[in-house]
């Protein structure tokens, strides 16, 4: 090609602008070499036979291919052109950059980008970057977990653990279980001593049996030798009915919740002193239903009082729709002669047919908290149909 018209091609790519030298752009080889792959994809384009050396950061174009069309080569922006071959340049080289070339990630082969790519991208919890797995982890090392109960990293999971071998455990417990990675008495019989057996359960060691030596809480003979709390559900009574790997656990439906003698089985969905989890307690008067604590009948709790011991604050249930105390709201009361009648406080006795309880204006028949009279309350698990509790 004509020196000439090979200076006004470059001229008019530069200046026609990104989307068109994309086109223009992407490296060629001389001398009858094939043109070269995409732009930005470092390393995937064929070889050439004499493709010229361009000069590092300078953005000068490089040799012309048969077809007429223009190479430009920012090395400055992303790498050096190989000199020989026409071979691009290993690495993260930007073939055409500095004319809208994608780049694309060294060694990665073309991969999308990472979820991080340093510590400065990672939340609170999992702090540290992976760079090798391009993701936020809680630990690369020990020395991220020192100064807690759990001071080593499990390099596999990137996790903070009590240990991975039993060399990180202590006398009291001396052998690493890496199913739970964490330090128990024993692994298997080996580990303890002669008339005693490693339960594999709770990983202690136990009295070894025979089929009349055990009693008490474990009063049977388990299939490893040692006594064990049951062998089938019928050795369990329920709400514990269920032989676990000869454990008694709960029924299905509830969970094992600490408690004095041991705690207890309770359903979470129901219970009042477990209500969607072990220790959440009702308020007085509340109920737990799916998981949740709330007043029967419509009712409302009220939390009120503050401070600590008897005194203190209190969550009870009340008809906000007629009690003058809580009209309406927790904290509206009526004053005066007022009654409270639709959760509203008015002058005047109560109207509609509503009994007067006071300064309560009450329909018998249906009122939950004044079934069939002013003092009657019916039972959590009851409604009020035509004045009686059922």
């Amino acid at each position: 090609m004509n020196p000439i018209r090979r200076v006004v091609s470059v001229v008019c790519c530069l200046a026609i602008g990104s989307a068109l030298a994309v086109a223009c752009g992407g490296s060629s080889s001389d001398g009858g070499g094939s043109t070269a792959g995409t732009t930005g994809d470092a390393g995937s384009g064929p070889t050439g036979t004499s493709g010229a050396t361009a000069q590092a950061g300078s953005g000068t174009a490089g040799s012309v291919a048969n077809g007429g069309d223009t190479a430009m080569t920012d090395a400055g922006a992303g790498g050096t052109t190989a000199s020989t071959g026409g071979e691009p340049a290993g690495g993260a080289a930007m073939g055409g950059a500095a004319m809208g070339g994608a780049m694309s990630v060294a060694g990665s082969g073309g991969a999308p980008a990472t979820a991080c790519t340093g510590d400065g991208m990672c939340p609170m919890g999992t702090p540290y970057c992976d760079t090798a797995a391009g993701k936020c982890v809680e630990c690369k090392g020990d020395p991220n977990c020192a100064g807690t109960n759990r001071p080593v990293c499990n390099l596999t999971t990137h996790a903070c653990v009590r240990c991975v071998d039993s060399t990180q455990c202590t006398m009291a417990n001396p052998y690493c279980d890496t199913g739970t990675n964490t330090c128990v008495k024993c692994l298997a019989d080996a580990n303890c001593a002669m008339d005693q057996k490693c339960n594999l359960t709770t990983h202690a060691c136990v009295a070894a049996c025979t089929a009349n030596s055990c009693g008490g809480q474990a009063p049977y003979c388990g299939p490893a030798m040692y006594c064990v709390q049951c062998l089938a559900n019928g050795n369990c009574k329920a709400p514990q009915g269920t032989c676990t790997n000869n454990v008694c656990t709960c029924d299905t439906g509830t969970s094992l919740c600490p408690g004095f003698g041991g705690g207890g089985c309770f359903d979470l969905q129901t219970s009042a002193t477990h209500c969607g989890a072990c220790g959440t307690a009702c308020g007085n008067g509340q109920t737990c239903a799916a998981g949740k604590c709330g007043c029967p009948g419509g009712g409302l709790a009220c939390t009120l009082g503050g401070g600590m011991g008897p005194g203190g604050a209190i969550t009870q249930c009340y008809d906000s729709s007629s009690n003058p105390e809580h009209c309406g709201a927790c904290a509206t009361a009526c004053t005066g002669n007022q009654t409270c009648q639709a959760g509203k406080c008015q002058d005047g006795a109560c109207t509609g047919g509503l009994t007067t309880c006071g300064k309560a204006c009450v329909d018998e028949k249906t009122d939950f908290y004044h079934c069939g009279n002013c003092n009657t309350r019916c039972q959590a698990n009851q409604a009020c149909v035509a004045g009686v509790c059922k």
